[in-house]
């Protein structure tokens, strides 16, 4: 491939849930679309060690308490309007349910459960849950003792009280990207995998992608490069902007049947603890967060960790630290223009950046038909395609299959029968 040019309509740029979502869309119409992906399959960068959440409407309101710095009256600050960011969260969490029919993909609805420890954790409560009724946010009930018992029986004895928004629900990340961009490919779209740009030459009419595989020439460029969507947009002269972030450790336990919700503690302008229960039976404890210092650096600390061992049994003292399985560091990234908002913008002719501030997950279908009018407005002609089929369909998983199957798979190839996963 590295001798000859690969002319496509549109190129998008990373194969992230947003980029893979983003082609998929495209490939419901009659165009000739490429994605970009740098490592060896879709979801692997950000999106990887994403949490999963898609956020019912509650926590907008908890992420806005955590993200507070008294630049304006607290209740103030919560009652704003939606922004974009939320918006379309809202309308992207709602289409998984469909899409994970037709994509044949997990998602489960545990909903959030926020729990207060005291007095001042329930005057938070009860002011949040005035401004959600403010906001038109539904699904949202108040609980004494009795009512988080109900929900979660072993749940620490100092917890006094709560709120539960039945809106909340989780999926794999990575699994969901691989879908989407796979589904585009059985309509026509040509997935890049290992392919990294390395510049990008504005021309006249097009764009001139170098890659190390070669060049590509695209009349449209989408820039959906998640952490790195400031290098590829200063590759073009677009770039007003950095991408940041929060560095997150985060702990995976077996999930051993501990929790049952999505479990929040009653949050503080600066703090935020959750436990996530996984669509594949493990426990997540997130979050802290440390200032972005360096974009590859996924390390873990023997102090935070250290910090983090302890936030199992604050939730439900029966947990043990024995099953943990792996613990890992992420990002939760913004732009550093808007950080509270995503920068969805054409900054110049045939180029549109997809610059997702987290979370990023849940809003990723709305995004890609966002994404889509903006092709229309640059003047794109798009065609719905009658022989478009949104039905994907998925090898088994391995533990998922009958052992006279999983028997005949080990026979077949050897491999099957050492299978680690760590998480």
């Amino acid at each position: 491939m590295s001798g000859r040019v690969i002319e496509t309509q549109v190129a998008i740029i990373g194969g992230g849930i947003t980029g893979a979502a983003i082609v998929r869309e495209l490939s419901k119409y009659k165009v000739d679309v490429c994605l970009l992906e740098k490592e060896g399959h879709c979801g692997s960068g950000i999106t990887k060690a994403c949490q999963g959440l898609l956020h019912g409407g509650i926590a907008h309101l908890t992420s806005r308490t955590v993200k507070y710095h008294g630049e304006i009256p607290f209740k103030d600050h919560l009652l704003q309007p939606f922004n974009l960011k939320e918006k379309l969260q809202n309308i992207g969490r709602e289409e998984y349910f469909s899409l994970a029919h037709v994509l044949n993909e997990e998602i489960e609805q545990p909903g959030r459960l926020v729990l207060a420890e005291n007095k001042e954790d329930m005057e938070m409560i009860e002011l949040i849950k005035s401004v959600a009724e403010n906001l038109d946010i539904r699904g949202i009930t108040p609980l004494d003792r009795k009512g988080i018992e109900e929900l979660e029986p072993a749940v620490n004895p100092k917890y006094i009280g709560g709120l539960f928004d039945a809106n909340e629900s989780v999926v794999l990340p990575t699994s969901w990207a691989v879908a989407f961009a796979e589904n585009a490919e059985q309509n026509g779209a040509h997935i890049y995998k290992e392919t990294e740009v390395k510049g990008i030459d504005e021309k006249k009419n097009y764009y001139l992608i170098r890659t190390n595989n070669g060049l590509f020439k695209a009349t449209y460029v989408v820039n959906a490069a998640g952490l790195y969507a400031d290098e590829i947009a200063k590759m073009v002269g677009a770039a007003d902007f950095e991408v940041s972030g929060w560095k997150v450790q985060l702990l995976v336990m077996e999930n051993r049947d501990y929790v049952h919700h999505v479990l929040c503690l009653c949050p503080q302008p600066q703090k935020g603890r959750l436990a996530i229960p996984t669509t594949h039976n493990s426990l997540i404890f997130a979050h802290t967060f440390e200032p972005m210092t360096h974009k590859e650096d996924r390390s873990t600390s023997k102090e935070v960790l250290t910090e983090l061992m302890t936030w199992p049994q604050e939730f439900m003292p029966s947990i043990s630290n024995k099953h943990v399985i792996s613990s890992f560091a992420s990002f939760l990234t913004f732009n550093t223009r808007d950080p509270n908002d995503h920068l969805l913008e054409c900054p110049k002719r045939g180029f549109i950046n997809a610059v997702v501030s987290a979370p990023g997950m849940g809003p990723a279908p709305a995004i890609a038909r966002e994404i889509v009018r903006m092709l229309a407005d640059q003047g794109f002609e798009l065609t719905t395609r009658s022989d478009f089929n949104p039905y994907r369909s998925k090898e088994p998983r391995f533990i998922e299959l009958p052992t006279e199957e999983k028997n005949a798979k080990i026979q077949a190839d050897p491999r099957f029968g050492h299978i680690v996963c760590r998480c």
